[in-house]
């Protein structure tokens, strides 16, 4: 199966093939090259013989893979290969399963990335995050998840980048619950079967309706409840720099297009992160890229230089 049709797929059913064992099942791993990483010290020292210590993780978003990350017409050229080039990053792209909850991801790239520090060739002084859309939950999770555990890899990393991601929940999840509750509510067998069709969606779908990251919100609760929030506030994690990268459809971040259509999937304010409680210990800004849509954002050259200014130190983010 295509690597793209078998992402869409897991996307869709992910924890269902998950819960049955079935082969299809994406599991999170590094990916070069379009062939999975193992994640010891001969085959990372193969894939990267000029390993250094700097070390930056991409992790794509909803039902995508590593693909996402390629410029177009240049499925050589990264964000992660750029920082390589300019900046001596050694990087690594994770591969997932998007069906599951993000909790579940988050739990499993923070072993990944505990196991990565433990067996690169380098031993590892700076790490870099870099997530699109739910890969920027995922990469939150993780983080609350090593936090929790108390897993080293928390203290190398210097920078979040979360490109897109719905911190504020997604409207077209949102939009499909409020469907399916209501097909549900007619009253009618053949709405009612429709209703449960919809519903099929997969857990990870399911947690983008708020954002939510730990497993908390969602154990012992009604995943098909109406609008009903029950994310917890997890704290962005200290002594990391937190970049939100923001997308809109129009040339201002004002402009009615942008207001009602944010980057086509993800709207500015939940991009944005806004209204989250924010800690006056942890630096963070955010930026705005006029037409830039959601896709775009995880292969733009005016998202690159960002990235690449906020890595160097030499870039003064420009908060909006």
């Amino acid at each position: 199966m295509l690597d793209g049709t078998l992402s869409i797929l897991n996307a869709v059913v992910g924890d269902y093939l998950r819960r049955r064992g079935n082969p299809l099942q994406i599991e999170l791993a590094f990916y070069d090259g379009g062939r999975q990483l193992t994640c010891d010290r001969d085959a990372i020292a193969r894939a990267h013989p000029a390993a250094t210590d700097r070390v930056c993780l991409l992790v794509h978003g909803l039902a995508a893979n590593e693909g996402a990350w390629a410029f177009p017409g240049e499925p050589a050229r990264t964000y992660g290969a750029a920082l390589q080039r300019d900046l001596g990053f050694t990087p690594f792209q994770v591969r997932y399963n998007t069906g599951l909850h993000v909790s579940d991801n988050g739990m499993l790239l923070a072993q990944l990335v505990e196991a990565l520090i433990r067996c690169h060739p380098a031993e590892v002084r700076e790490l870099v995050l870099v997530g699109h859309s739910m890969g920027g939950l995922v990469v939150r999770s993780a983080c609350e998840a090593a936090r929790t555990a108390g897993q080293s890899w928390l203290h190398q990393v210097s920078h979040a980048f979360y490109l897109g991601s719905p911190h504020r929940g997604a409207p077209l999840e949102k939009a499909g619950n409020v469907a399916a509750w209501a097909l549900g509510a007619i009253g009618v067998v053949h709405a009612s079967v429709l209703a449960d069709v919809v519903n099929l969606r997969s857990a990870g779908i399911k947690d983008l309706r708020f954002g939510s990251l730990v497993s908390g919100d969602w154990e012992g609760r009604d995943a098909n409840a109406l609008l009903e929030d029950t994310c917890a506030a997890v704290p962005l994690a200290r002594g990391v720099e937190h970049h939100f990268g923001v997308g809109g459809l129009a040339a201002s971040e004002r402009h009615l297009v942008t207001r009602l259509l944010g980057d086509s999937m993800v709207s500015v304010s939940s991009a944005k992160a806004s209204g989250r409680p924010r800690d006056r210990e942890t630096r963070e800004d955010v930026r705005f890229f006029p037409r830039v849509s959601h896709v775009g954002l995880a292969h733009d050259e005016d998202v690159y230089r960002w990235i690449r200014g906020c890595c160097a130190g030499d870039l003064i983010p420009e908060a909006t």
